[in-house]
């Protein structure tokens, strides 16, 4: 299969994350990682029955859901409650990260520690560009790995 060059440009739109606590995960990507809350509710029964077959949730009951921003991505996290999804093991490996760039990734881990969110070392490294960046993971209350990064800081949180 060949790719030309008129092929469309592809632009990943927003991750959606299933979570047990969605109040939980809420003040987590506000507080911690620097989100900012747009919109929070509750589907009705068969609000949006894509729901149901993607995040195997019973879609005929009432769903609630949440949607955050970057500054510069509206609407770019969708968090989903499902309170029977399975509890989360921090120690695990995860088939997913998220990765979030921050402004300050010392106040991001201060805040995650403070929120009692699982944080690892700090790695310093050099882009193929030549930036440099540290970056860190933390857990988030769903148990999903979010991978933060600050471009331009040799600091150790």
């Amino acid at each position: 299969l060949a790719v030309t060059a008129s092929a469309q440009t592809a632009r990943i739109k927003r991750v959606s994350l299933m979570t047990t606590d969605l109040d939980q995960s809420i003040v987590f990507f506000t507080e911690v990682v620097g989100f900012t809350l747009d919109y929070e509710g509750t589907l009705p029964a068969g609000g949006e029955p894509f729901l149901g077959p993607v995040f195997n949730i019973d879609a005929a009951k009432p769903i609630r859901r949440a949607l955050l921003s970057t500054s510069t991505e509206p609407r770019g996290l969708f968090l989903i409650e499902h309170p029977e999804s399975p509890a989360p093991d921090p120690s695990s490996p995860t088939a997913v990260v998220t990765v979030v760039q921050v402004d300050n990734i010392g106040k991001t881990l201060k805040a995650a520690r403070v929120f009692g969110a699982p944080v690892s070392e700090t790695v310093t490294d050099v882009t193929p560009e030549g930036m440099l960046f540290i970056e860190a993971m933390i857990t988030s209350p769903g148990g999903h790995a979010i991978l933060v990064y600050e471009i331009g800081s040799a600091e150790n949180p």
